[in-house]
């Protein structure tokens, strides 16, 4: 027989109401029970019955069904302890110590009740013919009101685990926002902080507009800056969101509307920054979680000012290393986009060596100035179509030592790694290279990797001297070079991820119209 579905009183409420489980194969006994709770209420909450006739129904229910409270279990059905089955997988498999479980049988003999209370985790134990109207009353309450501060316990300690978590990224993103993904996680856990703190759980995001936003905005005028919930699966936002992020815009103050809230974030330039959240829990946000998030508008505003003019400066430092490596790179005459192909293939071989996220964006920023001692090398040299003289050999080798001395004594981390790599991006494993012969580990880990991607990216194009080699040739070089000009650990983690790096190249190499 399926389960049936009953509410305890016709009159609705805001509330939801208190669910309850009653598992039993006497038809009877849920009729009665339904009748004697009938106009029940706690806390302004009514009841809701859900019917189940024997451990199977009853499991089905519970599998698709998180938030009953309450489970009035017959313990004799299609067997002498199926009721006591359910109670022990319902604790050991599914893990549910929240729903209480009040244990009731017709034939106590079949489930001695010292023996059930010692051996299974229930809360209650009663027979059948003790469950008059008053005590059925009171076992409800004493059930539902465990029932309610549990619930209350572990919410409290759900929202200061993710309020930690998001405390945590925010300090660990303050060590260093010169970096974007640094940025990116920062963002990401000011957002988890802002729901932990009105103790909501649904989707939300920081938002900025893009340059160009007209007064009446479009999806495409919007940039999620950090998001969670859905909006991180669906990456957009539903026309409900744009039309509320419109008129928060307008009114330059926030907007609260059934399930949606939008905070305006005030700003001394003109980007415009917002809190989008939605949630059937809007709806119960009190007053004091209003509070809290305007309070929060009104603060965050300055600090996302701040932060949105570092990233623009991060942009802007990227874009004048870039083209100046470009300047480089064009004086050579070397392959067009050169330094974009070194920058991405360091990138993919400093994740496959497992270093941190902030040394990979280091790297993959500081490399396109491997070569900028070259500025220094007469054309005569540079641009030679054959191979050098002893003499030129010597003024070429210089470069290294320039680009170090260019570079070096900054302050900024991405230009004292671009200093490292360019005085020893030359230098060979073996201890064999320039321009101070450094061997093996001596050598910085940037530098050893642009050696390896430098090769690889210069064989596989066309120079002024030579013309590109063929994949199998330029891996059997690598491979004999292993240990002698590379180390054995860069080479393998380009050979692992060849066909991203192969990927990029074609991309990139495209663009390039070649």
């Amino acid at each position: 027989m399926p389960f049936t579905l009953l509410k305890s009183d016709e009159k609705k409420s805001s509330l939801e109401p208190w669910r309850i489980l009653i598992v039993d194969d006497e038809i009877d006994i849920h009729t009665v029970t339904k009748m004697a709770l009938k106009r029940f209420e706690l806390e302004e909450r009514g009841l809701e019955f859900l019917s189940a006739f024997n451990s199977s129904e009853a499991k089905k229910i519970l599998e698709e069904n998180d938030d009953i409270a309450l489970i009035f279990l017959d313990v004799v059905m299609e067997t002498d302890d199926a009721g006591l089955k359910v109670a022990k997988w319902l604790r050991e498999e599914k893990k549910n110590v929240f729903t209480r479980i009040i244990l009731r049988t017709g034939q106590p003999g079949q489930a001695p009740e010292e023996e059930v209370i010692m051996n299974y985790d229930i809360n209650d134990y009663k027979q059948k013919t003790e469950l008059d109207r008053t005590k059925l009353f009171t076992s409800v309450v004493t059930a539902l009101r465990a029932y309610r501060d549990l619930m209350k316990i572990d919410q409290s300690m759900t929202y200061e685990r993710a309020y930690r978590r998001g405390l945590q990224q925010v300090i660990e993103s303050t060590t260093d926002l010169l970096e974007k993904k640094t940025l990116k996680h920062f963002f990401n856990g000011l957002l988890q902080q802002v729901v932990s703190l009105i103790h909501v759980d649904q989707e939300g995001a920081l938002i900025k507009t893009v340059e160009g936003a007209g007064t009446i905005c479009y999806a495409n005028d919007y940039q999620i800056i950090a998001e969670c919930g859905d909006i991180s699966s669906k990456n957009s936002l539903d026309p409900k969101a744009i039309e509320l992020l419109d008129k928060a815009r307008r009114i330059k103050g926030s907007v609260y509307e059934d399930d949606h809230y939008v905070a305006y974030f005030p700003s001394k330039s003109d980007q415009e920054n917002l809190l989008y959240l939605k949630g059937s829990q809007i709806k119960q946000l009190t007053d004091i979680n209003i509070q809290l998030l305007n309070l929060f508008s009104n603060s965050i505003g300055i600090a996302f000012d701040n932060l949105l003019l570092n990233e623009e400066i991060i942009k802007t430092q990227e874009d004048l290393i870039n083209r100046l490596g470009n300047a480089v790179e064009s004086r050579s005459k070397e392959a067009g986009n050169h330094i974009k192909r070194m920058s991405e293939f360091c990138y993919i071989l400093g994740r496959e060596l497992n270093l941190s996220d902030s040394d990979c964006e280091i790297l993959k920023q500081a490399t396109p100035m491997h070569d900028v001692g070259k500025i220094s090398t007469p054309d005569s040299i540079l641009l030679k179509p054959g191979r050098l003289t002893d003499e030129e050999m010597v003024i070429m080798k210089q470069h290294a030592q320039i680009g170090f001395d260019i570079l070096s004594g900054s302050e900024r981390p991405i230009l004292n790694a671009a200093a490292i790599i360019a005085q020893q991006h030359h230098e060979k494993y073996d201890g064999t290279g320039y321009p101070a012969g450094l061997k093996g580990d001596d050598i910085h880990i940037f530098a050893r990797i642009v050696a390896v991607a430098d090769v690889f990216d210069a064989l596989i194009h066309k120079r002024c001297y030579k013309e590109p080699w063929a994949l199998e040739d330029i891996l059997k070089l690598l491979k004999e070079e292993t240990n002698k000009h590379f180390d054995p650990q860069v080479v393998s983690a380009l050979i692992n991820r060849l066909d991203d790096i192969i990927e990029i190249n074609n991309k990139l190499t495209k663009s390039d119209g070649l």
